[in-house]
């Protein structure tokens, strides 16, 4: 009986140690990583401007330590301080959208100390179209 029970102890012991060292450190997530316009007329061609929200879900600061992005796309402005424990931070961009049928296709590079992923990747996709039947603009 009593080795049954030492079994068991050990068994929480070690899966409370395994399942509290999942979380340790900063853990990056984001309200999206895929923004899709969809199709969007040439009549409505948006202004470019986004905003992802970042969030540390884990229990130590994250650090943004390198936020990029690709041709035609610009980082405006993003959290530079530590990002608490269960708190959120942004990035702003802005792209270049021509009012001529094109494909969207952007990325946005963020570098970090996240223990769950050292380097994220952030989508933006669309299709600038000339008819204005049926499109699936989306925010």
């Amino acid at each position: 009986m009593k080795f049954l029970f030492a079994i068991v102890v050990f068994a929480v012991f070690s899966f409370g140690t395994i399942v509290s060292q999942e979380k340790q450190g900063p853990f990056i997530a984001f309200d999206r990583e895929l923004h899709e316009f969809g199709k969007i007329s040439v009549d409505s061609v948006p202004d470019g401007k986004l905003s992802f929200t970042i969030y540390n879900q884990g229990n130590q600061p994250l650090v943004l330590a390198n936020v990029r992005a690709c041709c035609g796309t610009r980082v405006n402005e993003y959290t530079k301080q530590p990002i608490a424990p269960a708190d959120s931070g942004f990035v702003e961009v802005q792209f270049r959208v021509v009012p001529r049928p094109h494909t969207i296709r952007r990325t946005i590079t963020i570098q970090s100390n996240a223990a769950n992923r050292q380097t994220a990747i952030l989508r933006i996709l669309g299709e600038v179209v000339e008819e204005t039947g049926d499109l699936t603009l989306q925010d």
